[in-house]
């Protein structure tokens, strides 16, 4: 009787195992492929205007720091949230409130709204939008 129950609990747990490879596979080539590019992008355009950027990556989150004078202005984190039917980025962003005081900590889904959508329907552009869409309101309001 035994039997039939561990063959039960391991055809239920392989599928998970399987899902959660796949999903780390396909995170992985989306930080190489889409956030790794716009990364570059944003650097250099931060660059340009007199700040500096580091970008720090693992396979599965990939982080951009901004910073001017030598303080740190904004980080910029993308990751994956997993959901009962796939993964989808999100930007993870920190700052410090005016004169750095108070660290503040903001989630962003990269889409907005109820559309279905998945990970390989994000592009590098709306990433850039969506740094672009933090950082300026950072600057805004600290200005």
């Amino acid at each position: 009787m035994a039997d039939w129950r561990t063959r039960l609990r391991d055809s239920l747990q392989a599928p998970d195992k399987s899902r959660q490879q796949k999903e780390q596979l396909e995170m992985s080539g989306f930080i190489a492929d889409v956030v790794l590019p716009a990364f570059q992008d944003i650097g250099e355009e931060m660059a340009a205007l007199g700040r500096t950027a580091t970008i720090r990556h693992t396979d599965t989150t990939a982080a951009i720091n901004i910073q001017f004078n030598g303080e740190d202005e904004l980080v910029y984190r993308i990751q994956g949230r997993t959901f009962p039917t796939k993964t989808l980025p999100f930007a993870d962003i920190r700052f410090r409130e005016r004169k750095g005081l108070r660290l503040i900590r903001v989630e962003s889904m990269i889409r907005d709204g109820a559309t279905p959508y998945s990970l390989a329907d994000i592009t590098r552009e709306e990433i850039i939008e969506n740094f672009v869409q933090h950082y300026t309101r950072r600057v805004e309001a600290s200005g």
